[in-house]
């Protein structure tokens, strides 16, 4: 298995310009902003689904499976 992050970025960018696959990449984490004292925060949220393809018209968000 490829380690290298230089290596699987290339894969990727191979990847991407192919008609037949569609490459998503993981978010990187932001340093979070300092506020200035009085000012309003707000929290927001990611959710990654895993879905069956790309077309919402046919296709299904997979539910995890336990046990």
């Amino acid at each position: 298995m490829l380690q290298h992050t230089t290596d699987l970025a290339a894969l990727a960018e191979a990847l991407s310009r192919s008609s037949d696959y569609r490459v998503l990449r993981r978010l990187v984490p932001r340093i979070p902003l300092s506020r200035p004292a009085g000012q309003e925060t707000r929290t927001g949220i990611l959710l990654d689904t895993e879905t069956t393809g790309l077309d919402h018209r046919k296709d299904e968000i997979h539910r995890a499976r336990h046990g």
